[in-house]
């Protein structure tokens, strides 16, 4: 499934283990595309989403259900 950013997101940003680094945020724009992976999570996160831009600053991010119905809207 595939879905489209609809609301600016800040979340912290994690290591290659998963573990958040201090002080590091990132955002995730409106209008940015995502894909869900259903695999397994990494931080425990509800939602494992992929990232389908070139922005450097998100590969992958894990939030909550009710994160993603706030800010996200299924496109496929």
């Amino acid at each position: 499934m595939r879905y489209k950013c609809i609301k600016e997101m800040c979340l912290p940003k994690c290591d290659g283990d998963g573990f958040e680094i201090p002080n590091e945020y990132g955002f995730v724009p409106v209008g940015s595309m995502w894909e869900r992976d259903d695999r397994g999570s990494i931080i425990s996160g509800d939602v494992y989403l992929d990232s389908l831009n070139d922005d450097p600053n998100f590969g992958w991010i894990e939030i909550s259900f009710e994160s993603l119905e706030e800010n996200f809207v299924l496109i496929e």
